[in-house]
């Protein structure tokens, strides 16, 4: 047992035994110092540092940011960050936005690419003649113009061509902006206490505009309106050759109803037939007036504008187009009185 002991203290004291022991203390004592104890830290790492994607992230961050707040001086700013390389981190943003808008991309552009002419433009430094400066100077703002006007035109074009189209509803709400309204007192009348303006235009397959009559004192006295009354032929659009103009009297309880027809409607037999079953019917015309009376409340109907539409249909057959204007008064039991005549004012 003695011999085994003192050959095992041999072993160990042996130089080669000692330097693998030194080596793996020395080790594990490093890793806890270094891992443990005091670990290290990084700080005060650049942007340039970061991997590729990051790079791309921090800038999409940085263009949402410039969206927000418009501050060219940051923008530029973080801009930089990115190093040499930053116009190729931007190029990649713009060829996937993913989910940012294109306005914003190319705004972030442009306040960067001038801030960098800008700069360029402030190193010049003046060795040569003040002419030659002066052109110099002139040269690159010149430039500078030229290339927005270039970058303004292409976004201009993109946004119209990814603007909505107009829609039938929309188009007719602009023509009745437009429209002004019959002026009586120049025809020797008491103003309307309503005047009402509507429009139709091809491809409202549901028009039907009402609107309320009420008194100076805001008393409900009635409604009246304007609606599609019959169409001709199939598929889409509607279109539409005759429209029922209506008036309901509060405290008459009654409507009254006439229809404005097409030319081809109001002349075809079986047409007008059909459509004087839900009114008196009236030709459309331009200029065209048409009187809607009941006990209480009298309207004088007025076409303000119209237009047909052309196709494989008879002519004069739908509307591409109609403006109707509404004007109340109160009737007072009168007897309905007679529409004006253009021809004899």
């Amino acid at each position: 047992m003695d011999k085994i002991q003192d050959n095992f203290r041999k072993g160990f004291n042996s130089p080669p035994i000692m330097a693998v022991v030194g080596i793996v203390v020395g080790i594990i004592i490093g890793l806890l110092y270094g891992w443990v104890i005091s670990p290290v830290e990084f700080v005060d790492g650049s942007i340039v540092q970061l991997r590729a994607d990051l790079k791309t992230d921090y800038l999409r961050m940085a263009i949402d940011s410039y969206a927000l707040n418009q501050d060219a001086g940051l923008a530029e700013e973080r801009y930089d960050r990115l190093g040499e390389d930053a116009s190729t981190y931007l190029s990649e943003v713009e060829f996937s936005p993913s989910g940012q808008l294109i306005s914003d991309i190319d705004s972030f552009r442009d306040v960067v690419e001038l801030t960098y002419l800008t700069d360029q433009l402030e190193d010049i430094a003046p060795e040569e003649e003040s002419s030659n400066n002066m052109f110099k100077w002139a040269l690159l703002i010149t430039i500078v113009l030229a290339g927005a006007l270039v970058i303004r035109y292409f976004l201009g074009r993109r946004t119209a061509g990814n603007a909505a189209p107009k829609t039938a509803v929309s188009m007719a709400q602009e023509i009745t902006s437009k429209i002004d309204t019959t002026n009586f007192d120049d025809r020797g009348e008491s103003p309307p206490m309503h005047q009402f303006v509507t429009t139709y235009v091809l491809g409202d397959n549901l028009f039907d505009d009402s609107f309320s009559i009420e008194s100076a004192a805001g008393e409900f006295l009635g409604e009246c309106g304007v609606g599609i009354s019959e169409a001709i032929g199939v598929g889409e659009p509607k279109r539409v050759t005759a429209f029922e103009v209506w008036l309901f009297d509060q405290n008459d309880i009654k409507t009254v109803t006439k229809v404005l027809m097409s030319g081809h409607a109001f002349y075809d037999d079986v047409i007008r037939s059909e459509l004087e079953k839900k009114g008196e019917p009236v030709l459309a015309d331009p200029g065209v007036e048409f009187v809607l009376a009941t006990n209480n409340l009298r309207i004088i109907g007025r076409v303000m504008d119209m237009g047909y539409g052309e196709g494989p249909l008879p002519e004069e057959s739908f509307f591409d187009r109609m403006s109707i204007e509404l004007s109340v008064w109160p009737n007072e039991g009168a007897a309905e009185p007679e529409p004006f005549d253009f021809d004899e004012f």
